[in-house]
Parts: C-alpha cells; structure tokens; sequence
C-alpha cells in the first residue's frame, strides 16, 4: 500500500510565490484605479459579457443603412436628369470628399480635377440647383466655392420671377444671408417668388433655379426693397454635385 504524501503547505507557498506577489499585485493596482474614478470595473464586466451582441446588428440600425442607401440612389438619379435639361453642356458628376466643420458653408472639395476635364470658373449644381463655382482644381480634385460663401466679390447676376414681372439683379451674402438690394418699391415682389440665374454672366447657364424669396423687407433709408433668399440646393447635405461645361 502506498504512503500518502505529506502535504507540505509552506512547499506549496515558496513554489508559488510569484503567483502570489503578481496577484496581490494586480488587486492593489485595480483598487487604486476604482477609488480613483479611473477604471470602471462593472462597466468593464458589463462591455466584457455583452460584447458578442454588439457585433449582432440590429433591426433600426439595417433600416437606417438601407434608407441612406435608397436616399443617395434617389440624389443620383435626380441629378444624372441635369444632363437632359441642360444638352448645350457637358455634365461632370463628381462625389464630395471634404468639407471643413468652421468653414462648412464656403467651400468644399470634390474627387474630379482636371483629368477629368473640371476647370475654374465653371457652375456646380446638385439636383435641386446653383451650388457655387469651381475656384481652384487639382489634377484629381478641386475646391468648389460655395454661393453662401461670405464674401463681398461673392456675388451672381440673377432674374426674379413673378406672377406680373421678371427683374434682373445681383445676389450677395451679407451677414450670412443671401439678399436681392435695391428692388424698386413699385415691383410687386411677393415671398415665394423664384429667383434664377439669368445667364448676364459667362460664369453661369442661364435659367439655373436658385431659391425662392423668404423675406421682404425695407432698406435703411426706405428707399427700396431688400429681398432674403432661401436656397433651393442642399447645401448643408451635399453628398454628390454636378460640373457644368458648356460643349465647344
């Protein structure tokens, strides 16, 4: 019959001290990072155990995939019909790649340049209307300057229409909106009344929609009219645009 070994407990303690000091160790490091608010150790189990279904989609989350999908199909179709409107142009479909949060409303930058044939000057539209102009191109990119850009050479000849006269004038952004000033008193301007390019200038096609009249309002000196302009373009969500060149 075999003897049964003795068990030897301080054997066992000298074999695993190292096991132990790490252990110890470890939970006075963990102690000190929970007092201090640095390490939220039941956030950690929590994360720890349901991180499996994280990785699971879930219904709202495919839904919402599927409706910006659906919604960018619907811009490029609305905007690849630009071709058919305009036949006197070549149309350059282009992707916006950036755009800066501080200068959101003055420019961004498109992925065609002028490999693609995209040169300065020319007029940028999305689906709805006038985006701006190219204003610097790269070989593979260029910066389109946006119509809300705040600044005083940022200014497009344009036409109101309404219900009993056309008007030709000039729109601007001043304290970031964009106005119509010096429309005479007599005019019977109405809010709703659209506003186009009126083609006066080489930089833009002639009947380009633009916006609608928001506001009307009196100048200074109530001697005429100031109009305010709600745009017509995307511009806060622009995803795709289209470059506008007139065919040689």
């Amino acid at each position: 019959m075999r003897k049964k070994k003795k068990y030897n407990k301080s054997y066992f303690l000298k074999k695993n001290k190292y096991f132990y000091l790490l252990f110890f160790a470890f939970l006075f490091i963990i102690s000190i990072l929970v007092t201090n608010n640095i390490f939220n150790i039941e956030k950690y189990f929590r994360d720890v155990l349901f991180y499996p279904t994280r990785l699971i989609p879930s219904t709202s989350f495919i839904e919402d995939v599927n409706y910006e999908i659906q919604k960018e199909n619907d811009e490029l179709k609305a905007l690849l019909n630009i071709k058919e409107t305009l036949s006197e142009y070549d149309v350059i479909y282009a992707t916006v790649v950036e755009r800066n949060n501080f200068y959101w409303f003055n420019t961004l930058v498109i992925n065609k340049g002028s490999t693609d044939g995209v040169e300065n000057g020319l007029a940028v539209v999305d689906n709805n209307g006038l985006v701006g102009s190219v204003s610097d191109v790269s070989n593979t990119t260029s910066i389109i300057k946006l119509i809300t850009l705040d600044d005083k050479y940022n200014s497009i000849s344009v036409k109101l229409k309404g219900n009993n006269y056309e008007l030709n004038k000039i729109l601007k952004v001043k304290d970031g909106k964009l106005v119509i000033e010096g429309i005479n008193k007599d005019i019977n301007i109405q809010v709703g009344d659209k506003i186009v390019t009126n083609g006066l200038s080489n930089k833009f096609p002639s009947g380009i929609a633009i916006g609608k009249v928001s506001s009307i309002n009196e100048d200074l000196y109530n001697v005429s009219n100031i109009a305010t302009v709600t745009l017509d373009a995307n511009i806060d969500n622009l995803r795709f645009v289209a470059i506008l060149k007139r065919k040689v």
